[in-house]
């Protein structure tokens, strides 16, 4: 394995991800930060413009929901962690 060295702000970046149990260790992180990025990379302007055409139809169309404070943000939570569930349910045991 090679070792990277990052400045110090991008390792306390890391450090606090960790501590917040957002990710096990400085490798896991480090290769979900690579995929986002080579992800971004292969994206282009057109699949990003109509992904945006499409958010912009949901919400004139009214598929949206105002999320207005700390309570909606709770009981979205909630319902994708419902949605999650039957969704693993559906699929059996290796789904989760």
């Amino acid at each position: 394995m090679s070792v990277v060295q990052l400045p110090d702000d991008l390792k306390q970046v890391i450090d606090r991800q960790i501590a917040a149990g957002r990710t096990a260790n400085e490798a896991e992180f480090l290769a979900a930060a690579i995929q986002r990025y080579a992800e971004a990379l292969e994206c282009d302007e057109a699949d990003l413009i109509a992904a945006a055409d499409e958010g912009i139809a949901d919400i004139e169309a009214g598929r949206c929901e105002t999320i207005a404070g700390p309570d909606d943000v709770q009981r979205l939570r909630a319902e994708l962690r419902d949605r999650l569930d039957q969704l693993a349910t559906q699929r059996g045991p290796a789904a989760r």
